[in-house]
């Protein structure tokens, strides 16, 4: 499958999904066509910013609040249970929008996705100069990405991790080490994410971004302690100590990434707890060790990012938008013919497999599993052996002195 041929593909695709999401959002007031609340979780971001607005910031982690705030959203909300997890930086963020009817924050909100998620592909498309030749495939592409319609359907704002790795990588390629560190530390909002991507930059010895990371975590937190006080974040660390109980109210059905895949395949809780941080622990160090080879930046960076999404212990749909650098750089280094034998027909499958597990929540986990978990997984595995057969023949080169690749700088 050549990057002319994509195009067709993409076309259709995009033509399909939005279609659907046109028809399903085509309805008066908050409810879509079949009766759910339209922006299925911007409305917990709506529901905490309207508890700031209303001067009530030391309820955010009070679930009776919080469902009195969702009712009075959108009085027709249906009966369910809602728990208050979102972090108190995103509560302020959403406060200015709380102040509008819950259809026109909404709509505002849903162009500033869409506005957000552009501005990280016009970066990595800078940067990927071999794709020019592709104007029309990339565009294609990224419309049709149905990691941005499920974080459009959900209203999430998994979008901003996009954006902080997107650019994070693009500063360690310029070894602006230290800001790539202060980018990735954005990643607080959602502690899970910047726990596993400061395990994978640790292991990969990039000192200057691990402090850096460190450095905007804590001056973020310092910032939200100082807003919303320290009652407030107590509050939230809580909730945090109490995920663990709360698992199966927070993730109803399995993730896409491997601590959901020994869940789904091995019976025993304990077991599959156990195999998962085995299996994240390898993950970890054959993406370190990929990005210490030889290789293209395209093909040690891709390993970084799938790194930090498979041992992410909570990935849904919408957070595989942050996949969107690997596809331009693996895609770049396929133009460039530095793609490690990812080129071949095989793989260009489990790229497509890769592409479309954001829309197959329908499908049983056992299968949609293969979409995500093992297609990453597979694709590191072949990115970290090219990259190893890469560096043998660096060594073996006249060049006897050429360093590894690493950015430290």
């Amino acid at each position: 499958m050549t990057l002319k041929r994509v195009r067709r593909y993409a076309l259709l695709a995009g033509i399909a999904l939005w279609t659907v999401f046109a028809v399903d959002y085509a309805t008066p007031g908050p409810l879509d066509r079949f009766e759910k609340i339209k922006g299925t979780d911007f409305v917990q971001f709506y529901a905490t910013g309207s508890l700031v607005v209303g001067g009530q910031a030391d309820r955010l982690y009070d679930s009776d609040a919080l469902l009195a705030a969702i009712r009075a959203a959108v009085p027709q909300a249906r009966e369910t249970i809602y728990v208050p997890i979102q972090s108190p930086q995103l509560s302020f963020l959403f406060a200015p929008l709380a102040a509008l009817p819950y259809t026109v924050a909404l709509a505002i909100w849903l162009m500033v996705v869409i506005g957000i998620y552009a501005a990280a592909c016009v970066m990595l498309w800078r940067r990927c100069k071999q794709l020019h030749a592709y104007r029309r495939e990339v565009i294609g592409c990224a419309v049709a990405f149905p990691g941005l319609y499920a974080t459009v359907i959900h209203g999430q704002v998994s979008v901003f991790a996009l954006l902080s790795i997107a650019y994070a990588l693009i500063a360690l390629e310029r070894r602006r080490a230290l800001a790539a560190g202060l980018a990735l530390g954005c990643l607080t909002f959602k502690p899970h994410w910047v726990v596993a991507a400061g395990a994978v930059f640790l292991i990969a010895r990039e000192w200057k971004v691990v402090g850096g990371m460190a450095a905007s975590a804590l001056l973020q937190i310092g910032a939200t302690v100082a807003v919303a006080g320290p009652r407030v974040f107590l509050a939230y660390l809580t909730t945090l100590e109490s995920i663990g109980r709360l698992g199966d109210i927070l993730e109803p059905r399995p993730g896409y990434a491997i601590r959901s895949f020994f869940s789904v395949f091995i019976p025993n809780p304990q077991a599959a707890f156990v195999l998962y941080l085995l299996a994240a622990a390898a993950v970890v160090i054959v993406a370190a060790r990929t990005w210490r080879t030889a290789a293209s930046f395209e093909v040690r960076a891709s390993a970084l990012v799938l790194a930090i999404v498979l041992v992410t212990p909570h990935v849904f749909e919408y957070d595989l938008i942050v996949l969107t650098p690997v596809f331009f750089l693996v895609a770049n280094a396929i133009a460039a013919g530095q793609a490690g034998g990812l080129n071949e027909g095989r793989w260009t499958w489990v790229f497509a497999a890769l592409f479309a597990a954001p829309v197959l929540t329908a499908v049983p986990p056992a299968i949609r599993l293969q979409f995500s978990a093992t297609a990453m997984a597979a694709i590191l595995f072949r990115l970290w052996t090219g990259g190893m057969e890469r560096e043998r023949f660096s060594r073996a080169s006249v060049e006897p002195n050429a360093r590894p690749g690493a950015v430290t700088g």
